[in-house]
């Protein structure tokens, strides 16, 4: 399984690194098609980075970035994976702030 998790978080950083440089080279203002691939970026490296954490099912969790703004939002087991998935977002390079929307799964979801 980790050898899994290893390959698709390289799958995902390779395929993101067109958009990586794309946003590197944009100029200080960027325009709103530099802002999706910017924002495009930090999604793909959150979602490989929640991929790579140990015990979190990221699987069940959804990622959308707007302006290096990033929105977790799904259904986790606890509330330990709930700050695991917040604190690993967090640590992501291009991440401003972190919205988490995060609930707890019950027996019936």
């Amino acid at each position: 399984m980790k050898m899994k998790a290893l390959l698709v978080a390289t799958m995902l950083t390779v395929g993101a690194a067109p958009l990586l440089a794309q946003a590197d080279t944009a100029p200080a203002h960027k325009t709103e098609a530099g802002q999706y691939v910017a924002d495009s970026a930090i999604t793909a490296k959150v979602k490989a980075a929640l991929l790579a954490e140990k015990g979190l099912k990221s699987t069940d969790i959804s990622v959308e970035t707007q302006n290096g703004s990033v929105q977790l939002s799904g259904y986790v087991v606890s509330s330990a994976q709930i700050d695991q998935a917040v604190d690993v977002t967090k640590h992501v390079n291009g991440v401003k702030d972190v919205n988490n929307d995060l609930r707890l799964k019950t027996a019936t979801e």
